[in-house]
């Protein structure tokens, strides 16, 4: 599976206008900006029906828009130097580190801040991202007060209704003209409306936050920690077999505690999520595979000994066998 479709449109700046269509989910991941972003299916994502669009803005500001049309969890990390202000697109019920949202929230991350979420289906998200200059510009001049810095990695500020009308409104009408005429996005007067407006919003959303985080807000704040370094962990064993056991040893808590802070999290177990993170493993050396590749040794390589359980369970999730998968690749 391959990216579908595109349009750029550039300026005197270079790209500012970016639509793309995508048939896979790591070539999704791949085109998410200032962020190094993962997608785990949570079922069959064929097809992936997935799209992005991103709109630079005055200020090094920068508005992206995406869809996924599957079940899946997200797991990312913010790049250093910009705040990110990230809000649904619609009333899918979904997970953002370890917190309920829908489309009164917006969720305000700290640079360089790790993102969990889960969406249990079809769903669209928003992030507009802010280098710290631009949104001390803006809190200063728009509402007369100082960046205001939280020691957790994001904080959720609720929007009252009218407003948040007027961005659903304002993100919709973005991602329709992205799709019929991207080039009207690209115009100077276009794209300075646009920020502004955004910022306008941006600046709502630091006024809404909480001085401090409620009590059910710090409890999945402190779950999202631990999976985040059980993540971490992850990350630096790649290309090993991980158990829950390990996870648990690194990041020194129960395996109950562990189970928690993941259900909360990521809507699952960490043993179901390992077995999805080896599968999707499993399949990206495969679609690598030359004629000499044998299903089984990568298949062992990752974990999975049980051969027949591990051919039904690709199945299930990629909607192929894993040999179909290699002889597409080696071919």
């Amino acid at each position: 599976m391959n990216q579908v479709g595109s349009e750029v449109v550039e300026g005197g700046a270079g790209v500012l206008v970016v639509r793309r269509d995508f048939g896979d989910p790591d070539e999704m991941a791949a085109a998410v900006r200032r962020a190094d972003v993962e997608y785990v299916p949570l079922a069959n994502p064929s097809p992936v029906d997935a799209s992005l669009v991103g709109v630079e803005l005055e200020g090094g500001a920068l508005l992206q828009l995406g869809r996924m049309g599957f079940a899946h969890v997200t797991r990312a990390r913010f790049h250093d130097g910009a705040w990110q202000i990230v809000t649904a697109l619609d009333d899918v019920p979904r997970s953002w580190n370890g917190q309920a949202v829908d489309r009164s929230c917006a969720m305000v991350y700290r640079p360089g801040a790790e993102f969990q979420g889960t969406a249990p289906g079809q769903g669209g998200w928003a992030a507009l991202s802010l280098p710290s200059p631009r949104l001390e510009q803006a809190l200063g001049s728009l509402a007369g007060t100082e960046l205001r810095l939280f020691p957790e990695s994001c904080r959720l500020a609720r929007m009252e209704e009218p407003t948040r009308l007027r961005l659903s409104s304002l993100l919709e009408r973005v991602v329709r003209v992205a799709a019929e005429d991207p080039a009207a996005l690209s115009g100077g007067e276009a794209r300075r409306a646009l920020g502004e407006s955004l910022l306008g919003f941006a600046v709502q959303a630091f006024e809404g936050l909480p001085q401090r985080p409620a009590e059910r807000e710090r409890t999945m704040l402190s779950h999202s920690r631990v999976v985040a370094m059980a993540e971490e962990f992850m990350r630096s064993r790649l290309a090993l077999p991980l158990y829950v056991a390990d996870l648990c040893l690194a990041t020194g808590v129960s395996e109950r505690t562990l189970r928690s802070a993941f259900h909360n999290v990521y809507g699952t177990g960490p043993n179901r999520f390992l077995k999805l993170r080896r599968l999707i493993q499993v399949r990206r050396a495969l679609q690598h595979a030359t004629p000499d590749t044998l299903v089984s040794e990568v298949a062992t390589r990752h974990g999975f000994w049980d051969l027949g359980r591990f051919a039904g369970d690709y199945r299930s999730l990629f909607g192929e066998s894993p040999s179909r998968t290699a002889r597409r690749a080696s071919a």
